[in-house]
């Protein structure tokens, strides 16, 4: 019979102890849950309108959607990237329950020069676990300072005969492509098949089938292939493909997803929000995909809102995992080349909210990924004798002076086959983990 030394016994007690302790703190976290939310979400529609200085917003709809596929625990911890956040506020106490941080069309549209003439309206949604009693919703905007400044602010009660239900939708087909397990505890994934006529319906399938295996195995999301769930929605179209307005081109699709955003030739988005949830309703989803059906180049990904990308261009993967790393984790682009229809996109003298580039405003021994820099490595940092390493690398965020990037490359800054650099892989790695732990 072996005998266990006493440091082997000692680090098997920790070991357990670690394990019970982290058992209360999950099972902690779910009754707090149960005590406050319904195993179901609630969906906020709303208009956000106005132009490049003011902006306002109006409730439209409340939809009640089933399950709740989001986490139950630290639910006020996400991260502040994005330029807006929201809160959900307890009546009784005052304290907050829900909060996330997200972006919106309307909010780049204000960094354009036609938000300085005209005014437009937007459809947005913020969406959190369903409160069991009434709560008060607040909406924030980070101001030009980077300031939290409040926007809207309204009660809403769970118990309301105006609150909707999730419609059938016969005209949709949901296909199951990888099963990650309960959507409490899996990251789930809906890619919405947008441009697809009913003759193209194995197309669609097809491509589905294709993409979801592209995000299963590229890195980081490889590691947590069996904690994500990936299903596809397939509405079918009257006419292929999206809108093209350079073309002369305005078949509409079910979603309006149209080229030219902002008069920018490869900027893909649509503006139908209600549509798009409607159909991303019909699955459980933490994170929005469009697949639009063209083999032209663009796309787009808004932090919390939603990545679209199209089926048939040669840089289709690329595009496909570079947007979600904007949608799903908030990164920034790293590029600073590309023209692109935004002014001040990043007011000087504020450091970006975004995880993977920075201005350096604090100087370098408060570089947001600082702990990840090799001793020796100066900040700033010279592409020579320091390309493969972690460091500050200027030019990034659409601007070659003032802004910094963590690595020479990056699949946040190259249309190429690269992976995602070391402080964006992380920044990956947590927004998985905040849906799967």
């Amino acid at each position: 019979m072996l005998c266990k030394s006493p440091m082997t016994l000692l680090l098997g007690l920790v070991a357990g102890l670690l394990a019970v302790s982290t058992s209360a703190m999950a099972q902690d976290a779910a009754a707090n849950f149960d005590r406050l939310f319904e195993d179901a979400a609630m969906r906020v529609d709303y208009h956000h309108y106005g132009d490049a200085e003011k902006e306002s917003i109006s409730l439209d709809v409340v939809v009640k959607e089933e399950p709740w596929p989001g986490p139950v625990k630290n639910l006020t911890a996400a991260p502040d990237y994005g330029k807006y956040r929201f809160r959900v506020v307890d009546l009784d106490s005052g304290e907050s329950i829900f909060e996330q941080g997200y972006s919106t069309l309307f909010g780049e549209w204000q960094t354009t020069g036609e938000a300085k003439k005209v005014e437009k309206v937007f459809e947005e949604t913020v969406r959190f676990p369903y409160p069991k009693k009434p709560v008060r919703l607040e909406i924030f905007t980070h101001d030009a300072k980077g300031k939290l400044v409040e926007i809207f602010a309204q009660e809403v009660d769970p118990s309301s005969h105006l609150v909707r239900r999730p419609q059938e939708r016969k005209d949709a087909e949901v296909v199951l492509l990888n099963d990650g397990g309960k959507p409490v505890s899996s990251l789930d994934v809906v890619i919405i098949a947008d441009g697809y006529p009913a003759a193209q319906a194995d197309k669609a399938r097809k491509d589905l089938q294709r993409y979801s295996e592209v995000l299963l195995s590229s890195p980081p999301f490889n590691k947590y292939r069996d904690k994500i769930s990936v299903r596809g929605v397939v509405s079918h179209a009257e006419y292929s493909g999206p809108e093209e307005p350079r073309k002369g081109v305005f078949n509409t699709s079910r979603l309006g997803c149209t080229f030219n955003t902002f008069d920018s030739a490869r900027y893909l988005t649509t503006i139908k929000n209600r549509e798009m949830r409607d159909l991303a309703a019909l699955v459980p989803y933490d994170a929005i995909f469009i697949m639009v059906n063209s083999s032209r180049y663009g796309g787009a990904g808004i932090y919390n809102f939603f990545s679209i990308f199209v089926s048939d261009n040669e840089y289709d993967e690329y595009v496909f995992v570079h947007e979600f790393g904007h949608g799903f984790a908030g990164l920034a682009d790293e590029y600073y080349s590309s023209s692109v229809a935004y002014s001040d996109f990043y007011p000087r003298g504020v450091e970006p909210r975004e995880p993977n580039i920075t201005a350096l405003l604090d100087g370098p021994e408060k570089l947001k990924w600082k702990d990840m820099v090799e001793s020796g490595v100066p900040i700033p940092t010279p592409v020579a004798k320091h390309e493969g390493k972690v460091g500050a690398f200027e030019g990034a965020g659409y601007s070659a002076k003032g802004l910094y990037r963590p690595a020479v490359d990056c699949k946040m800054k190259s249309k190429r086959a690269i992976d995602f650099c070391p402080v964006c892989s992380r920044a990956v790695e947590a927004a998985i983990r905040f849906y799967t732990e």
